[in-house]
């Protein structure tokens, strides 16, 4: 199945601003990194948006944020995942993933993430992960 765009209905367009907005709430304080991917046959389609939380204020771009929840939307019917980085003033940096299911992150724990990470898909050989990142559990979302 290639991916390609669909029909959106009501629902599927308000999940998606409630699955990028819990996104968003997910993690506190800090520098963020949001990858989005829709995959499907093989074909597999990724937009990064980076973001800064500050108390109850977050800083992003709005082309950026529109454009990585169409690709939400995409990505929550046809599958798909989301990785969200923080990154410390220290170099360090914490990586959560979720799985898209119908319209549903599912929070991936920290042997699935760093498995994504530090696996190469197609050969299933070990990457060696990068110095000063640690993979943990997704949380939950609030949505």
């Amino acid at each position: 199945m290639a991916i390609t765009s669909h029909d959106q209905t009501p629902y599927e367009i308000q999940r998606a601003a409630a699955l990028f907005m819990g996104f968003l709430d997910a993690v506190g304080d800090g520098c963020h990194h949001l990858v989005v991917v829709a995959s499907a046959g093989g074909d597999s389609l990724a937009i990064g948006v980076p973001f800064h939380n500050r108390g109850e204020e977050t800083d992003l771009d709005p082309d950026d944020a529109l454009e990585a929840m169409m690709l939400l939307t995409l990505a929550a019917a046809v599958g798909g995942g989301v990785v969200l980085r923080t990154d410390f003033a220290d170099g360090t940096s914490r990586v959560h993933g979720w799985k898209l299911v119908e319209f549903y992150a599912k929070p991936l724990n920290a042997a699935e993430i760093f498995n994504a990470y530090c696996v190469d898909a197609r050969t299933g050989e070990v990457i060696a992960p990068e110095w000063g990142v640690e993979y943990v559990a997704a949380p939950r979302l609030k949505v």
